[in-house]
């Protein structure tokens, strides 16, 4: 067994233990040191992995704006407790997103790839600008760098097949980056309804394999809309 393959077990056996943080050193390692493009396994780890840290801290995020605000109204003795924690997240987002960004920037992108696996990364580069817009109050750099990621990869992806489940999830966070950063309404709605559309359209050439990944993301988009339709 060579040192890519021990990484790449290490990896897989750190997700499915939910050792995240582990998991995301040895697939740091395998981006830095392998030559070609990931697996799709490999692919899979290194996003659900990443996407695992970043979920929990953006949702730790959340609640704790919730509680300074609550705190804030009652003037409170804890709110610059809370505020400083606000902080140490945010910083903590804010890294997690720059070391992604760099992964993709400076190794998997430079490999030789294919289009979809290109599209893969342009939409996970997207994604976590659109977390550093979060955490900089909307940055300009960030928001135009997003816009820009998500624009290319769906340049290169008008001619996939909608049952390519890469499709679906990059016409989902590219129309949530429309609603929630640039905060237009019309646009999101439009990539999400053509998006819903196109997918009814193409159900009968879906195959099982792919099936789970593109019916929660199409019941993800029908929500979107509907919620976004009455703001």
């Amino acid at each position: 067994m060579n040192e890519l393959e021990e990484l790449s077990i290490l990896a897989k056996v750190s997700e499915i233990a939910e050792r995240y943080e582990d998991c995301i050193k040895y697939m740091d390692e395998i981006i830095k040191k392998k030559k070609e493009d990931l697996t799709k396994e490999e692919k899979n780890i290194f996003y659900n992995s990443y996407k695992n840290i970043i979920n929990s801290k953006r949702c730790s995020l959340r609640n704790n704006i919730l509680i300074y605000e609550k705190e804030k109204k009652n003037n409170s003795q804890y709110m610059l407790i809370v505020e400083n924690f606000k902080t140490i997240l945010e910083n903590e987002i804010s890294d997690l997103s720059k070391g992604v960004i760099n992964l993709i920037t400076m190794y998997l992108l430079k490999k030789l790839i294919s289009e979809e696996s290109k599209v893969f990364y342009l939409k996970m580069r997207g994604d976590y600008y659109r977390y550093l817009c979060e955490v900089t109050n909307n940055n300009e750099q960030y928001v135009e760098e997003a816009e820009k990621n998500y624009k290319e990869a769906n340049d290169i992806a008008q001619n996939f097949p909608w049952s390519l489940p890469i499709k679906l999830a990059l016409f989902l966070n590219t129309s949530v980056f429309y609603f929630e950063i640039k905060k237009n309404a019309n646009q999101a709605l439009k990539i999400a309804k053509k998006a819903i559309k196109a997918v009814k359209k193409e159900l009968g050439k879906i195959n099982d394999e792919e099936n789970k990944d593109i019916a929660n993301t199409f019941q993800t988009l029908k929500e979107n809309v509907t919620i976004w339709d009455k703001e």
